[in-house]
């Protein structure tokens, strides 16, 4: 009798857990697909600072080039060697800080792709969860059925079927958890490179701060 009160109380228990999962694992996925939803949001954007760096980087090329062509013709249209020089500076400067910018912004995107990445394997966790949850109350009910046929004196088949059936969805239960287990050693992963490339961006934002205009 007493491993049939132990049934009895991991039920009681499997059943308040069953609950308190499935309410996490909702605000969960409520949470995720927030974060979907910025992290696609911020795709969009910096997709637009990429082509915004592009478009900086043809023009600095443009206007170096054009100060090579009155570098050629200074005599002929008697151009100040101090406005030229003043302007090379620049065009110099502008084309080093636009090319580490289009730098910056892959590294951006990569942010984002991962950010996007991590956010959708969060969702799938969630949904993992609440099917932990759901095959967790399940096996709440299938073990009171079984202590019911248990105090009932029901013929031992029924018993022994009753058990049986609350056995397999206990070893299903394990299934879930593993398979909870790698999606959340997926996610670390993911965060572990997600860290990596918030450090090269950091490293390039700081090259980027000691480009100074000559």
């Amino acid at each position: 009798m007493e491993e049939v009160k132990n049934v009895q109380r991991l039920a009681d228990e499997n059943s308040k857990i069953a609950m308190s999962e499935k309410e996490t694992a909702n605000e969960m996925k409520a949470l995720a697909r927030q974060e979907v939803k910025r992290a696609k949001a911020r795709e969009m954007l910096v997709k637009s600072e990429i082509e915004l760096a592009k478009i900086r980087e043809r023009l600095a090329e443009k206007i170096r080039k054009l100060v090579e062509k009155k570098e050629k013709v200074k005599s002929i249209m008697k151009i100040s060697e101090e406005i030229l020089k003043t302007e090379k500076n620049q065009a110099i400067y502008n084309e080093k800080v636009a090319d580490i910018q289009i730098k910056i912004a892959e590294i951006q995107r990569k942010i984002a792709n991962a950010e996007t990445e991590i956010a959708e394997v969060k969702v799938k966790l969630a949904n993992k969860k609440i099917d932990e949850a759901k095959e967790r109350g399940n096996l709440a009910k299938k073990q009171l059925a079984y202590v019911k046929q248990v105090n009932a004196n029901s013929p031992g088949e029924k018993i022994s079927k009753a058990e049986g059936v609350y056995l397999k969805i206990q070893k299903d239960l394990t299934k879930f958890e593993t398979d909870v287990m790698e999606i959340n050693k997926n996610i670390v992963e993911k965060q572990k490179k997600l860290a990596d490339l918030k450090k090269e961006l950091s490293e390039k934002l700081a090259e980027r701060e000691k480009i100074r205009p000559a």
